[in-house]
């Protein structure tokens, strides 16, 4: 095969699906392609096996030259694959359980609890030891080894976002995309708004992940018209209109007070700031209608997790009785997860622009943030590789938001590289959630309790 793409952590029912049929839809993806998926759970691997390899089959003449395996042996996988697609979640819900209990004795609530506070922190700490060894699979029989030319590139979907990208880049420079739909799908929210076509509509978005900002926004009334600033009609409609301003209370408020509108919904925000979560009137006066987190719940993904065990699966065996991917009839085209797209730009040197997860080099990517720290910014991917812009300077307010969570993400990460317990303690003392509601004594005693309870799943330390 002339270009392998792997996956791992391929029974994901989150990005498994999309991110796979996405590729297949790609003419230039199809030519000569090896798909290899692994997992480490044999059940969700064989599935997701059989629901690609249906689409193949269904597709005979199109995907001819499209092979796929399955293995549950990483090292297998990553060899001689050039894209490595990650989207792994280590322990599922018999830890997950423990990112919520114990943090919740404490006073600190979370909604979602993947990329900050608590949760986030020790989903981390878990998620370390594959990520290292990912780093040294690639290193050792990646695309390309110990040759000139082009290297393997790894392409994480795995939160949280900037702790992975950051500890991944440190441990291998230049080797790692962080990819989040925070961007893509806050922009359809602002186009809906507004009610544009999707070539009427414009924007310029930078920060970190799951704190980036629209920093502008444009849209014309037609193709021939002018472009116009979007705020003043995005701001009147958010406010204004009940189907908005009912279901992204938080997001809402944090763009009045602001004055730039935030990816990611209010569930998650509330989680990455000291504002929402600290009393029960706050959480019930922000409380949006049950969609997409809105509600603020405390433990609203764990719930949903709970829910959602098998009936997911169950859901993919059903549709293995039918037809999935009819290609000739043009009926799929690839989503908005930037995946596909990028391994496109590249294979074809068809230039595309997404916000990704890279590092603040020499801090020159946003010049007012600190150098090295991971950040999310547009991005072009052509041939050469990756290109993020540069240049950005943030609004003071912006800045001093992504510094809060940018400071515990560094403690976090710094404690990983080093096995150090007490940098670990400093992270989720530093998270501003977490500070609003506990003394520093009340941290440490949570901290140790949640390394004893989750010390199956964090060996390293």
């Amino acid at each position: 095969m002339s270009l392998k793409i792997s996956f791992i952590g391929a029974g994901s029912f989150v990005f498994g699906e999309t991110v796979l049929t996405d590729i297949l839809t790609f003419p230039a993806l199809r030519k000569d392609t090896l798909i290899c998926l692994e997992d480490i759970d044999p059940g969700r691997l064989d599935t997701m096996f059989k629901y690609i390899k249906k689409i193949i089959e269904d597709n005979p003449q199109e995907l001819k030259n499209v092979k796929i395996e399955k293995t549950t042996n990483q090292k297998k996988a990553i060899e001689d694959a050039k894209y490595i697609i990650n989207a792994i979640q280590v322990g599922w819900l018999d830890v997950m359980k423990y990112d919520f209990e114990i943090p919740l004795k404490y006073g600190v609530t979370q909604c979602v609890g993947d990329t900050l506070g608590p949760g986030g922190v020790f989903r981390f700490l878990r998620t370390v030891p594959v990520l290292k060894s990912i780093t040294e699979d690639i290193q050792d029989v990646g695309y390309n080894t110990g040759k000139n030319g082009d290297k393997p590139l790894f392409l994480n979907y795995t939160n949280p976002m900037a702790m992975n990208t950051w500890y991944c880049n440190t441990l291998l420079p230049n080797s790692t995309i962080g990819l989040c739909h925070g961007v893509q799908g806050t922009a359809q929210t602002l186009r809906a708004a507004i009610g544009v076509k999707e070539e009427d509509f414009n924007f310029f978005c930078a920060g970190i992940n799951h704190m980036a900002w629209f920093l502008e926004v444009w849209y014309r009334k037609e193709l021939a018209s002018a472009w116009q600033d979007g705020y003043p009609k995005i701001k009147k409609e958010l406010n204004e209109n009940p189907k908005f301003n009912e279901s992204i209370k938080v997001r809402l408020d944090m763009m009045n007070a602001c004055g730039y509108f935030m990816t990611e919904s209010s569930g998650h925000l509330s989680e990455y700031l000291p504002y929402y979560r600290k009393r029960k009137d706050l959480l019930e006066k922000y409380r949006g209608i049950n969609m997409f987190y809105s509600h603020l719940k405390h433990g609203s993904y764990y719930d949903l997790c709970v829910q959602l065990e098998g009936q997911t699966e169950k859901r993919y065996k059903r549709r293995l009785n039918k037809t999935k991917l009819d290609i000739k009839k043009g009926e799929n085209k690839p989503s908005t997860e930037y995946g596909s797209h990028i391994i496109n730009a590249i294979e074809r040197n068809q230039p595309f622009r997404f916000n990704g997860n890279v590092i603040n080099k020499q801090g020159s990517l946003i010049t007012n943030l600190p150098k090295g720290c991971c950040v999310e910014v547009p991005v072009f991917a052509d041939s050469h590789g990756l290109h993020p812009q540069g240049g950005i300077e943030l609004p003071t307010i912006c800045q001093a938001l992504c510094l809060s969570n940018i400071m515990v993400q560094k403690a976090a990460v710094e404690g990983a590289l080093e096995l150090n317990k007490e940098k670990i303690f400093h992270a989720v003392m530093l998270d501003p959630n977490t500070a609003s509601v506990c003394s520093p004594q009340e941290i440490r005693e949570m901290v140790d309790e949640m390394f004893e309870k989750e010390a199956k799943w964090i060996p390293q330390f």
